[in-house]
């Protein structure tokens, strides 16, 4: 489960109403504004507008039950994942406003590859390229793997500083395997994740972040956070049993716990 807040703006309310117009489409245009507010925890949809309106930034915690209670009322059963995913939608906006070279794929643009005639690369291409996987981050699917990542990131304990176990690449595989739910009970995981969305709900959270480059000096896509390295340890071996990391970690528990005993039994 995750806990997702987002600024109030009138930027912010359009890309809302603007999302959920396309998914709801056979609700009515008032009652989706109306649901919009009860989904940001104000009393009215004016309340909500007005709040936007004001010059001191606002934070709102997003809450599906509230938004889809309010469309029962008026004769509709949706599914209160709608508002998270368009709210999933805004908060990476802004991520990428801060971040100009994030895509789907990461940080930066990586090495370049061969196109299908075996030539490689023209640095236009590249950018064609990138920019192509920039846009991945607007759709539905970008928004589910953000929400996901968003709950297992909240199980991470920060640190004061960027530590180098605390990659994203290995955190997006957790993320990929983590069975969790929606706020309301709906399944978000496990599904895929892709590396941005992972780096997208990091920064969003307020870790920070270290970019690395390979070898020939191309960016490597993956970032460090400040993030425990013990917890994210531990969230592995809850979450993926099954890896040559955990069986690693069990059989460290067994013969620390061998030495124990014969460590007993020589007293």
């Amino acid at each position: 489960m995750f806990v997702l807040q987002i600024s109030v703006t009138l930027a912010h309310l359009d890309v809302l109403k603007g999302g959920l117009a396309k998914v709801l489409p056979e609700v009515k245009s008032s009652h989706r504004v109306e649901a919009l507010g009860r989904g940001l925890r104000f009393k009215t949809y004016a309340a909500l507008r007005a709040a936007a309106q004001s010059p001191e930034l606002l934070m709102a915690t997003v809450s599906g039950e509230s938004f889809a209670a309010y469309l029962a009322e008026h004769g509709f059963d949706v599914d209160p994942a709608h508002l998270h995913r368009a709210a999933a939608q805004v908060a990476i906006n802004d991520v990428l406003d801060k971040m100009p070279r994030l895509s789907i794929h990461g940080i930066g643009f990586g090495r370049p590859q061969r196109n299908q005639d075996k030539i490689w690369e023209t640095p236009q291409q590249c950018y064609a390229k990138f920019v192509e996987r920039r846009q991945e981050c607007r759709g539905q699917h970008a928004a589910e793997e953000f929400l996901l990542a968003l709950a297992l990131l909240s199980r991470v304990q920060p640190t004061k500083t960027v530590m180098s176990a605390s990659g994203s690449y290995r955190l997006k595989h957790i993320a990929e395997n983590y069975a969790c739910t929606y706020p309301e009970g709906g399944k978000l995981g496990p599904r895929y994740v892709a590396n941005g969305m992972l780096i997208a709900a990091a920064v969003h959270m307020g870790f920070r972040y270290k970019t690395h480059v390979d070898n020939l000096g191309y960016d490597t896509l993956n970032a460090s956070f400040n993030m425990s390295k013990r917890s994210i340890d531990d969230l592995d071996f809850e979450i993926r049993p099954n890896t040559g990391f955990a069986h690693d970690r069990i059989r460290r528990q067994q013969l620390k716990k061998a030495r124990e005993v014969f460590a007993s039994m020589r007293q």
